[in-house]
Order: structure tokens, then sequence, then C-alpha cells
């Protein structure tokens, strides 16, 4: 398994922190790939150059503002969102981008589940699909929790819209938090084998409401393990953190040591 973690591309100076710690690549988020100024970008690409790893993989694909369902979602700001992000992200080693979204794909009141459902195949498919194949990556649906948005909650549901949208380079991924809040376990996983190519890792179980989807600090503290081989067994080779931290410095070198360890 390839194990990454998840931070700002404004904090380029966490990079190398991650690459002492012992994680194979980092992942930073697709929005602010696209839309920050030259000069962020350029620190952030400089981090990973002098570090000697890639940024392999990029979350939070759709922001907020560029609504989906009941939309041209073909329209030029969207298509230049899109080729911005990925046209970048080449430059940073991107291979997998993680669509999670929920303000983007959100079903709008007044449409229609299924109308929603099949736009957003629609959008993976005809827009998402061949912007993507252009710059070899491939764009992975991530369940949420309900409170995030009101479509897309299981792993069945994600592959169901990755089936809909019938691409090469559409798929699903297991996030070990979501799928917690849904009910979900590592058997949901490994019964999806050949449709999850991506993984979120994090401590779901943290007795600190406050701090909740915490960095794997101890690997007793959750069973880390089991969903690490869950991955592997569905063909899922590589799996970020996600996760709030709140000493990075200190927690990145005991994550390593966690994962390195499974």
């Amino acid at each position: 398994m390839r194990y990454g973690v998840s931070f700002s591309l404004e904090l380029p100076q966490q990079v190398q922190m991650a690459k002492d710690a012992g994680f194979d690549y980092v992942e930073c988020g697709f929005g602010m790939l696209s839309r920050t100024n030259d000069a962020t970008f350029d620190a952030y690409r400089q981090a990973l150059d002098d570090s000697g790893i890639r940024c392999e993989a990029a979350n939070c694909f759709i922001p907020g503002d560029l609504k989906i369902i009941g939309t041209d979602y073909a329209r030029e700001e969207m298509t230049q969102f899109l080729k911005n992000g990925f046209s970048r992200g080449a430059q940073l080693g991107l291979q997998t981008v993680v669509f999670g979204s929920g303000g983007a794909r959100a079903l709008p009141d007044g449409v229609r589940f299924d109308d929603g459902f099949r736009q957003l195949g629609a959008f993976l498919r005809d827009v998402v699909s061949p912007l993507a194949a252009q710059y070899g990556v491939t764009v992975v649906i991530e369940p949420l929790r309900k409170a995030e948005t009101n479509m897309i909650h299981t792993l069945d549901e994600g592959a169901m819209l990755a089936a809909l949208a019938n691409r090469d380079n559409i798929s699903c991924l297991a996030d070990v938090y979501h799928m917690w809040g849904a009910g979900e376990t590592f058997d949901d996983i490994r019964r999806l084998k050949g449709c999850i190519r991506h993984g979120h890792i994090s401590n779901p179980e943290t007795p600190n409401k406050e701090a909740k989807r915490t960095f794997p600090l101890e690997r007793d503290e959750f069973n880390y393990g089991g969903f690490v081989s869950a991955l592997a067994d569905a063909g899922c080779a590589r799996c970020s953190i996600e996760a709030r931290c709140y000493d990075f410095p200190s927690e990145i070198k005991k994550a390593g040591k966690v994962l390195c360890s499974l």
C-alpha cells in the first residue's frame, strides 16, 4: 500500500515533513489547485521537487459555487476550472482526484432524485472523464455523510454512480470516516473488488467529539490494519490520511509510524 497525507498546498513546508515521516506522496485540494495564484502554486511545486515526492492525489474536486445538478454542467466556467486544475496537477504528478464535493453535487429542491442521479452520471461521463483522460487522471466518487450532502452516502451508491458513468477513469473511494457514519464494514469494501481505487484513512472513533476524524496516532486506537487489508483485497493500492491535525510536525511522525507498521 502506498500512503499519503492530505494538507493545504498553502503549507509547502509540510511536504518535506511528510517525506521524512515515510509517506510516499501527498494530497492537496483540487479547488485550490485550480484557483490559487501562481506564486502559491509555484512554492508548492518547488517543495515537491525539492523533496522528491509527488502530489499523486487531490480532494475537494468541485467547489460549492460550481453547482452540477440542474445546471449547464458543461458550461465554460466549469470546463475552464477543470482544465486549469488538471493541467496544473500534471506538473505535480497528479493521478487521482476525489469527487466528494457535497455542495456542488447536492440535489436541489424540486429536482427528482433519478433525474439528479442521471445528471451526475452524465457530468462524469461527458465532461469530467474526457478532460481527466487527457492528463491520465482517475476520478473517484466519495460517499459522504448525510449531514454533508443529500445523495451518494454509501459505497454501493458510489459504485452505482460510477457504473452509470461507465468510463474506465471513473471509480470510487472508500473513506473510513464516512463509512463508519453510514454503518458500513470492511466487508463492504471487499464486496466491491475492482471498484475502489483510492482510500482515506483517519481515526473515526475519537472519544472527544470536538476532535473527530483525527490522525492515526496509536496502532491500537482503531483497526487501521483491517481497513488497509480490505482496501488491498479490493485491489486498491493507495490510501491517504484525510483528517484534522492539531500539531502537524508531531502528529505526522506518529501517523507515519502507525501506517508503516500495518
